[in-house]
């Protein structure tokens, strides 16, 4: 009852907020905006009916349904809470708008919710740890980095434990979020501690294309999928000019978005991609795939169609710098549709289509590899500090959050919800009204619906996986550079991967 209850709410307060707030739309804009959340506040109306009848046809009674809708979070003396939610994101992407809508949804249950914006680099994240550990400055925050950055603040005792929060609000993660999604994000020796929940669904595999360009040469817009042959021809026939004035045909986000670039490399191979089997005891680098792959990248970039490794390096190219200011004609960096959107701070007057990165030959075109359907990173992990000293307020905006209160981060930001309560229709709707012609509407729709049934987790995240990661950065570096050719790069890569794992096991006795 009380999810179904949140997304109403949700979708009401973002129709108000965005007719009165100045996202550079139409008035016709505004109007299709509140008519979207209209209508998924009906929807999920009716969800909530049906929710009540669910719950008591499985013998629960209301009363223990709403155990925990409780009427005051705030101080005995009548006056707010006051918790603070730290986002690497800044807050005009969607999370000040998120603020302000529970703070007017709240303001008679006695919280009040401000966003601080953090760096998710090095330092900013240095700076998280340090008032994580003090207290009094966080109390709940987005965490970026996958599980090994989870696991250590763990381990420094820096987040709350929530499972007990989840079961007594009765919600399944596993049912609204996805089995496979959860699995990276359970904890202790049983695998059944929560520490934080994965909020954001993402297929790094995707990629951005200027739909104008694409048009001008006679491309056709691969909205199904292409295959490596397909995507060079595409990218010969999108790069032109000399010196200062070339367009690219792509930018690969060498710098930028390097894991992007990765996932998009290795995504027919899962689940093994680092490791060759589910033992983990050996790297699979030596799959020929693997070899087809980098041959594959450093032929875009010997042919002139893709930006030098170092270039990108060197400069600190960004898709801001490029692909918005069309000197590429595609890159990848699927995470930051939020720029995008935004064409106030990033003018630009061509419509960007969403669309699957390319598969190594037509055996992938099979419906589920051209897609990249079985490769979603769940990310954006919203946890609680381990010492905020309002506990049951900060659980209560955590689950706000996730059931609904996070579509103002889809309608500003581009981030699509893992949690599937969401009425996906209404997403996109939601977010093609704010980017007018900045997006493809149809490709937004062909991502957002995914089928998550799909997704495989790789093997990963065991022995001296961030070793691992290290040397292959380097080793292909080394190669797309042209210092060493690619059978010493493989041998390499299997070489020191090898090693790194022994050592791995041997450290730990096994």
């Amino acid at each position: 009852m009380k999810k179904a209850l949140a997304i109403t709410l949700a979708a009401v307060m973002v129709a108000g907020s965005l007719a009165g707030c100045g996202s550079g739309g139409s008035s016709e804009t505004t109007a299709q905006t509140t008519a979207a959340a209209t209508t998924a506040a009906a929807k999920t109306e009716a969800a909530t009916t049906a929710a009540k009848t669910e719950a008591a046809a499985s013998g629960e009674t209301e009363a223990a349904a709403a155990e925990t809708d409780k009427e005051w979070y705030g101080n005995d003396d009548g006056t707010p809470v006051h918790i603070r939610l730290w986002a690497g994101v800044q807050p005009e992407y969607g999370y000040q708008q998120l603020v302000d809508n529970f703070n007017a949804e709240y303001a008679d249950k006695g919280i009040e919710a401000e966003y601080v914006m953090y760096k998710n680099d090095t330092s900013g994240n240095m700076q998280l740890e340090t008032y994580l550990s003090s207290g009094g400055e966080v109390d709940v925050f987005v965490g970026y980095g996958g599980r090994p950055t989870l696991l250590n603040r763990i381990e420094a005792n820096l987040v709350m434990d929530i499972t007990d929060y989840i079961e007594a609000y009765h919600f399944d993660l596993d049912d609204n979020f996805g089995k496979v999604a959860m699995a990276d994000w359970r904890f202790g020796d049983n695998n059944d501690r929560i520490y934080g929940i994965p909020t954001k669904a993402e297929y790094r595999p995707w990629m951005f294309i200027n739909e104008d360009m694409f048009k001008e040469a006679g491309i056709e817009i691969p909205y199904d999928g292409w295959t490596n042959e397909e995507f060079l021809a595409a990218a010969e026939k999108l790069t032109h000019g000399e010196g200062i004035d070339k367009v690219y045909g792509v930018q690969w986000g060498f710098d930028y978005t390097f894991s992007a670039w990765k996932g998009l490399m290795q995504s027919v191979m899962f689940p093994y991609v680092t490791y060759a089997d589910d033992t983990a005891t050996a790297v699979a680098y030596d799959n020929p795939i693997w070899k087809e792959q980098l041959e594959f990248t450093k032929k875009t970039i010997d042919l002139g169609y893709a930006i030098p490794f170092e270039d990108e390096v060197s400069e600190g190219m960004t898709l801001q710098t490029t692909f918005l200011q069309g000197k590429a004609a595609m890159t990848m960096g699927i995470s930051q549709m939020r720029l995008i959107l935004d064409n106030e701070t990033y003018p630009h007057d061509f419509m960007t289509a969403v669309v699957p990165g390319p598969v190594p030959s037509e055996e992938y075109m099979d419906g589920v590899h051209n897609l990249h359907a079985q490769n979603n990173s769940a990310g954006d992990i919203i946890s609680i500090a381990q010492n905020t000293p309002y506990p049951d307020a900060c659980f209560e905006f955590l689950y706000w959050y996730v059931t609904g209160g996070q579509i103002p981060l889809v309608t500003y930001g581009g981030r699509m919800p893992l949690y599937n309560g969401i009425d996906l229709d209404q997403v996109v709707e939601l977010t093609a009204a704010h980017a007018g012609d900045l997006l493809d509407t149809q490709s937004l729709r062909n991502y957002a619906g995914l089928d998550k049934s799909l997704v495989v987790n790789p093997v990963s995240l065991t022995y001296a996986s961030t070793e691992i990661d290290d040397v292959f950065k380097e080793e292909v570096q080394a190669y797309l550079q042209g210092s060493q050719d690619i059978d010493t790069t493989i041998s390499n890569l299997v070489t020191r991967g090898n090693d790194l794992i022994a050592q791995a096991i041997a450290a730990k006795g096994e």
